[in-house]
């Protein structure tokens, strides 16, 4: 049930204690097992420890300075010292950063049980702990179809005791997720109600669950206005709500289906919408009126007329046939249909050493996602399909010996502190534009391919040298930041550093 972080400089001991714990103690699980404090404490936004028992004396951060780090962000979680020193200044240390208890080493079954014993209590009574915990499981039971917990149920019952629940989901594709959002809630809540923030996935994302006492037809009134204001005046920015009138269990169901239909529903413009009201799918977007255009913009590919077709594009993308594209998943749909007749009508004509159908679909996707504003994308719209009149083949040799000498420039500096701007400037070229010769000569992009090389290299670091601290590692393979490599080595990898080192070592 309970989420515990164990930190013991000898493997041996270390080994033990987390036996002894799963057999002890059944309520706690050891969630993470370090040899030091630093890479603890790198990990912890990946372990979330409830609570954490670890030794005094270790290499690189010992135990007092770890503590100390961790109460500056989790100031209310229990922790325990164990050590092989009764040293007094040690205790009075314990006691400064308000430890759960010190135990001596070797310490008995009879010891460790009771210390977890005490540890459960503290936490059973700690209800902004439970409540967090409560909320991280509706947001875990979401991402896989499942239910809460049977353990935890009983206390998500008496945390969230309210009949009526309303579910608010932002959303934006670039990012710009309004923290301003539960100040508009506070404003619409009663006495006695609140307003609980779950733990979002990611940074592109808030998650918002409101505990009411009562629901009505004017109070949907109100949140449907109030939320669409906040919406609109934010570039970007869908919000899904949804009610549940039947306690907290359909919480996670609803969850799962706003994180689907907003991105059918996301706009450049600010939006928002009930979950209920979108029950039938909406039209799909009708592409027989652009036949016609398509097919003169291949004829246009066709001859090589790139005034003529520039000019037949700013006429579609400026909406003169058939209107512009609301919601960005139906520009996409468009865009790729575009794409894909382009390419079907003009291949007899135009030729290239680049896979141009499949690299220009994926650029054009990226962009629809990307762009914060409809200027933006069709902008890059017209760059992209100007690729078509590329016929030099000056031209062409030079993209590739551009491509290939960044390439070879990221090989021999991606331990440096390098970015896709940086990169760009050495051979003064737009980053967009480098970017995109790089990705048709490569299928892959300079910022992918830079992290690729160094999660790489951080995998075989680690397997050369196995009890290498993650902040050397980081700095080994051009990272400054070791919370930020930890980031992108699990997401790349699917292990964090320390569980990588333990399947290696």
């Amino acid at each position: 049930m309970f989420r515990l972080l164990l930190i013991e400089d000898e493997p041996r001991i270390l080994r033990h204690l987390k036996e002894k714990i799963r057999t002890l103690h059944p309520d706690f699980k050891v969630v993470g097992a370090y040899n030091n404090g630093e890479d603890a404490l790198v990990e912890l936004h990946w372990t979330q420890p409830h609570a954490i028992l670890t030794d005094i004396r270790m290499p690189a951060m010992d135990g007092i300075e770890l503590i100390g780090k961790v109460k500056e962000r989790l100031p209310d979680i229990p922790c325990a010292f164990l050590s092989g020193y009764d040293d007094f200044n040690y205790l009075r240390q314990a006691i400064n950063l308000g430890v759960t208890d010190y135990l001596l080493k070797p310490a008995s079954d009879e010891e460790i049980r009771d210390l977890l014993d005490k540890i459960k209590h503290k936490l059973l009574h700690n209800f902004t702990l439970l409540e967090q915990e409560v909320a991280k499981q509706i947001v875990n039971a979401a991402e896989s179809s499942s239910h809460l917990h049977p353990e935890w149920e009983p206390i998500a019952r008496e945390l969230f005791y309210h009949g009526n629940y309303v579910l608010l989901y932002a959303w934006s594709p670039v990012g710009d997720v309004s923290l301003g959002m539960e100040g508009r809630i506070e404003t619409m809540l009663r006495e006695g109600e609140k307003v609980t923030l779950l733990p979002p996935s990611s940074g592109n994302e808030t998650i918002h669950l409101c505990s009411l006492h009562a629901w009505s037809n004017e109070r949907y009134k109100e949140w449907k206005l109030v939320m669409h204001s906040h919406a609109v005046a934010q570039d970007c920015l869908t919000v899904a709500l949804a009610a549940s009138f039947s306690g907290l269990q359909p919480i996670s169901s609803l969850l799962a289906e706003c994180r689907k239909k907003v991105r059918m529903k996301s706009r450049f413009e600010g939006n928002s919408f009930w979950l209920f009201e979108t029950a039938v799918e909406d039209d799909k977007l009708l592409l027989e009126p652009y036949q016609p255009i398509l097919i003169r913009l291949a004829q246009f590919i066709s001859k090589q007329q790139k005034q003529l077709f520039e000019k037949e594009l700013e006429l579609l993308l400026s909406g003169g046939v058939g209107g512009l594209p609301a919601a960005r998943k139906d520009w996409e749909t468009l865009l790729l249909y575009f794409s894909h007749g382009l390419h079907s009508l003009s291949k007899d004509s135009f030729s290239s050493p680049f896979n141009l159908k499949q690299v220009m679909e994926s650029e054009l996707s990226d962009e629809i996602w990307r762009a914060r504003k409809r200027a933006d994308l069709i902008a890059q719209v017209k760059e992209i399909w100007g690729s078509y009149f590329f016929r030099s083949d000056h031209d062409l040799e030079t993209q590739r010996n551009w491509a290939q000498e960044a390439k070879q420039y990221v090989e021999n500096h991606f331990r440096e502190n390098i970015s896709l701007s940086t990169i760009a400037d050495v051979f003064e070229l737009h980053p967009k534009y480098l970017n995109r010769v790089f990705k048709r000569a490569f299928h892959i992009s300079i910022p992918d391919y830079l992290v690729q090389l160094r999660i790489d290299d951080a995998c075989r670091f680690i397997k050369e040298f196995p009890f290498v601290l993650i902040k050397e590692i980081a700095e080994h393979v051009g990272f400054t930041d070791p919370f930020y490599f930890s980031k992108v080595f699990k997401q790349y990898t699917g292990f964090s550093p320390t569980e990588y080192k333990n399947q290696n070592g």
